[in-house]
């Protein structure tokens, strides 16, 4: 009976190996979505954080140069012009960083900041001492935006090297399971060589 006990160890084998060919499936599928979890968080870093920046950079710049206006020997009405057109540039920037995918702390900063730009328009053509406080609310607050992005994107970089070291695990853990699998073809070749039954050549001398 030991053709019977071949074939168990054969039905046993071809059962090992259809679990292995499904865990390397299971295995590329993870893959393909840490993958696109990696893609996602390169894209939200570049269109929602470097993006961003370059905003916070810009209506940084700005407040910088209404400062500097606002200390200038320009006469009055050189001096209202040059501000209203910087004021313009940092509105326009404020409209397009806004629309970018904030947390909950720069939700509630930009409206902060909107509302001291909204102060320093009523009053900068008055009081050039009280504009300045107000450029320095603003200049700080902008920090604050800035110090949010740096932090997100440490964030974003993280996960994201969190979802590489997971895909190369899972290659690793898939290209193990591949040798497993090449050595239960091994085994089930050799036993299917063990029930060939082998035939000796009669001897002449006996008939």
């Amino acid at each position: 009976m030991k053709w019977t006990y071949t074939i168990k160890n054969k039905l046993l084998a071809s059962g090992v190996l259809l679990v292995l060919c499904l865990l390397v499936l299971l295995s590329h599928y993870l893959d393909k979505i840490h993958t696109e979890n990696v893609k996602k968080s390169i894209t939200t870093l570049y269109e929602d954080r470097l993006i961003a920046e370059d905003y916070i950079l810009k209506m940084t710049s700005n407040t910088y140069q209404i400062r500097e206006v606002l200390h200038s020997e320009m006469n009055d009405d050189l001096k209202l012009s040059t501000i209203k057109n910087l004021l313009d540039d940092f509105n326009k920037s404020y409209t397009v960083y806004i629309v970018t995918k904030l947390t909950t702390k720069e939700n509630t900063l930009a409206k902060e900041l909107v509302e001291y730009i909204k102060h320093f328009e009523q009053i900068f053509s008055k009081n050039n001492l009280e504009g300045l406080v107000y450029t320095n609310k603003v200049l700080v607050l902008l920090n604050k935006l800035s110090d949010v992005q740096l932090n997100e994107s440490k964030l974003i970089m993280k996960n994201a090297e969190s979802e590489y070291s997971t895909i190369k695990s899972s290659s690793q853990f898939a290209f193990a399971i591949i040798i497993l699998i090449l050595v239960v073809l091994q085994a089930i070749v050799f036993s299917s060589k063990s029930l060939i039954p082998i035939t000796h050549p009669k001897d002449p001398k006996l008939n």
